[in-house]
């Protein structure tokens, strides 16, 4: 019988995470360009095309919300993001309106090609280039997303939040992401034979602490 499981998304450890930002120039127009590119996959979990073709005008600086028009299915959608996120996106954004870029062209553009707009696969080897740089496996931009999704469910979003935050059509393809973290579950287990070892301990001491009340009540 052929095994039809779906294989679990590589997903970035916190550690992996914070390599892969730093591994972006901080002072240079490309290092803040593609930090802010890191930020939209793996801060507001777009899709790399979502990535290539974000505008401008679909940053609400305001409302700190990001909008994607006919993201995949023709679905669009509005992606509330952190404000450790705005303000990576903030810091691109005023370097390219000082590079003299105007609002009808790509968000995130070539700055060797005079502001011409990004390939898919452009944006594919830089993510690649930064994680061999982080000393990282195996990272692609769907990584990031896959790395959004499942911290958002981490941090106590349901999976009908997520699913719309995504853009899925339908939730179960947001289920493949309430996979079990290894690490969480063995901690959860082995805290809990720690609660009943010091669960244990008390008792006995309960225990040792009532027959020395005993023992002084028959003395006195």
């Amino acid at each position: 019988m052929a095994n039809t499981r779906k294989r679990l998304p590589k997903v970035l450890t916190a550690d992996e995470l914070n390599a892969l930002r730093a591994a972006c120039p901080r002072r240079s127009a490309t290092g803040l360009r593609n930090r802010a590119m890191v930020e939209a996959m793996a801060g507001a979990g777009l899709r790399v095309s979502e990535v290539v073709a974000l505008r401008p005008k679909d940053i609400d600086w305001t409302k700190g919300t990001i909008r994607v028009n006919q993201g995949k299915g023709n679905k669009d959608r509005v992606i509330p993001v952190t404000a450790e996120t705005l303000a990576h996106l903030q810091a691109w954004a005023s370097k390219r309106e000082g590079l003299g870029f105007n609002g009808h062209r790509p968000f995130f553009l070539g700055l060797r090609t005079g502001g011409d707009a990004l390939s898919t696969r452009a944006v594919q080897d830089m993510v690649a280039n930064l994680a061999a740089r982080a000393g990282i496996e195996h990272c692609t931009p769907h990584t990031l997303r896959h790395t959004y999704a499942t911290g958002s469910l981490a941090d106590g979003l349901t999976i009908r939040e997520v699913q719309d935050l995504l853009g899925h059509s339908s939730v179960a393809t947001t289920q493949v992401y309430l996979h079990v973290d290894p690490e969480a579950l063995r901690a959860k287990v082995q805290g809990r034979g720690a609660r009943a070892d010091k669960l244990a301990e008390l008792q006995e001491q309960i225990a040792k602490l009532q027959e020395a009340l005993e023992t002084l009540a028959a003395e006195g």
